[in-house]
């Protein structure tokens, strides 16, 4: 009797997308939705890094296909929160969603036509995989796309209904093709003259002119020759329209004539090939940054018995690992995350997908593509922008301001329920105004942050709190471990002899920080 299939294997083909929801739909809504339909495993809202806000789309889930297939029919367009959701199966291969295999398009749409009612057209030419008629503000834009399982069903689905009336209104079908591709076919150059090249000794202009003929009218054919009369090996032709020169390039580069295989291309000036060449270097070269960044994987909330072994084998299933890292402090202390970097993007995005939320080794893993830390800082300061934080002190103190606030701190507020307790090693950080006035106090809860840094001082330890404050400068200052060393000698004489009033401490403690900053 054969074993079952391990539970990862099991997953994929009980997964289901699940898009166009309502901004206000959460992981509970998504849950009460789909457990009717059978048990299950795991249920997922994309949310934005940043501000946490939902992407509005998510993926649920199932111990079993069967249930999956069947949320899949009976949920699929039906409303939640007033809004009708699409759900698909999870397609875990990243080849076939950039691809477009399948994918068709249709526009001139009444205003009255659904997905619902698009897929009810659209399924007898084959299985749907996806069904969208794109909207605004919940209104038609009058066009929508269909992606079937094969290509063969999308041509039959263009072959019968194109041209067809709906609702009164002639469609249009076609096969869909991406934006790229369609500004790059528009922005074609027109050329009539070609250059060929790696022709033989024998190979004169009459061969040249009598092989190229077959693709339409040639004007002229010019073979280059040196100054004893020898071919160079290249030449011209000039045809009468473009569409006969681009059809001779598309058959005739790279066949053979004699014993050379030709290159056939449009001729271009000098100035030309070389903008051409920069061109053509500058995206390979972006290519591959992009296609390194794509590959390499962020790891973190790994348990402290992990080393870089351990982490390899267990992304090592996905593809070819090259290498994987574990971070630890200079004293060897386990950081709690890493890296691992794939071969292929395409390799990098499958372990990401099938490991992100996974449990190992008893915590649940957070997996991400990976960002230079410029990249990070650059979308902190521009969220930051959208969305300031509240200053330290009130608008009349002279010690902090706003834009200090601003600069040092970058996580995003987030008003807690239990703002204080102890019980928590990762509580919420507290900012209190210490300025002329009595100011407020405001909870958050940091994000990505390595250190807890706190400005809250408890009544027993103000005189350490304050001076860790200032060591731990989170913008890592060069001189603050010298104003903690002072603060230390100067406060520890000033303490004992003069009042212990709080008052005395933070104003000293305060003029010292400013004074190094």
């Amino acid at each position: 009797m054969a074993a079952p299939p391990p539970p990862a294997v099991a997953l994929v083909k009980a997964s289901l997308y699940v898009g166009d929801l309502d901004p206000q739909v959460t992981e509970m809504d998504l849950v009460k939705a789909f457990n009717i339909m059978g048990p299950l495993v795991s249920v997922r809202l994309c949310r934005d890094r940043l501000s946490q806000q939902s992407l509005r789309y998510g993926y649920i889930n199932f111990f079993s296909p069967s249930d999956a297939s069947k949320a899949l029919a009976c949920l699929n367009h039906t409303e939640l929160k007033g809004k009708p959701m699409r759900v698909m199966w999870c397609q875990r291969d990243p080849l076939t969603r950039k691809t477009g295999v399948g994918n068709v398009f249709i526009k001139n749409l009444d205003p009255s036509i659904t997905s619902a009612r698009l897929e009810g057209i659209f399924c007898k030419f084959g299985t749907i995989l996806s069904c969208k008629v794109a909207e605004e503000r919940g209104k038609s834009k009058g066009f929508g796309f269909v992606q079937f399982a094969s290509e063969d069903s999308s041509m039959a689905a263009v072959n019968s209904l194109h041209g067809t009336m709906l609702d009164g209104k002639e469609i249009y079908v076609s096969k869909f093709v991406k934006k790229n591709e369609r500004k790059k076919a528009y922005e074609e150059p027109k050329f009539t003259n070609l250059y060929v090249k790696n022709l033989g000794e024998d190979v004169t202009e009459d061969t040249l002119r009598e092989k190229f003929s077959e693709f339409g009218k040639v004007r002229n054919v010019l073979v280059m020759k040196d100054a004893e009369g020898k071919s160079k090996g290249f030449g011209f032709v000039n045809f009468e329209s473009h569409e006969e020169a681009k059809t001779a390039v598309e058959a005739l580069n790279g066949a053979v004539i004699g014993s050379e295989k030709l290159f056939v291309g449009k001729a271009q000036k000098k100035a030309e090939r070389k903008e051409l060449l920069k061109r053509e270097y500058k995206e390979m070269t972006n290519s591959h940054i992009v296609k390194s960044k794509a590959s390499n994987l962020y790891v973190k909330n790994l348990d402290v018995s992990i080393d870089d072994r351990k982490l390899e084998e267990h992304f090592s299933s996905f593809g070819k690992v090259t290498s994987a890292k574990v971070m630890r402090h200079d004293n060897g202390v386990h950081k709690g995350f890493g890296f691992v970097s794939f071969s292929t993007p395409d390799e990098a995005k499958k372990a990401l997908d099938a490991l992100h939320g996974t449990i190992f080794q008893g915590r649940s893993l957070y997996v991400a593509i990976a960002q230079p830390k410029e990249e990070r800082n650059r979308e902190m300061l521009s969220y930051y922008a959208q969305y300031p934080l509240p200053s330290f002190c009130s608008s009349d103190s002279d010690i902090f301001s706003s834009r200090f606030l601003q600069t040092y701190y970058s996580f995003p507020p987030f008003p807690m329920l239990n703002p204080v307790s102890s019980l928590h090693s990762h509580q919420p950080i507290m900012y209190q105004d210490y300025g002329k006035s009595k100011g407020e106090v405001y909870s958050y809860m940091p994000q990505s942050h390595q250190r807890n840094v706190f400005t809250y001082i408890p009544e027993r330890s103000q005189q350490r709190s304050y001076m860790d404050y200032v060591y731990q400068h989170p913008m890592g200052y060069p001189n603050c471990s010298v104003a903690a060393r002072e603060l230390r000698n100067d406060l520890s004489t000033s303490w004992n002899k003069r009042s212990r009033s709080a008052a005395f401490f933070k104003q000293a403690v305060a003029k010292k920080a400013w004074a190094y900053v």
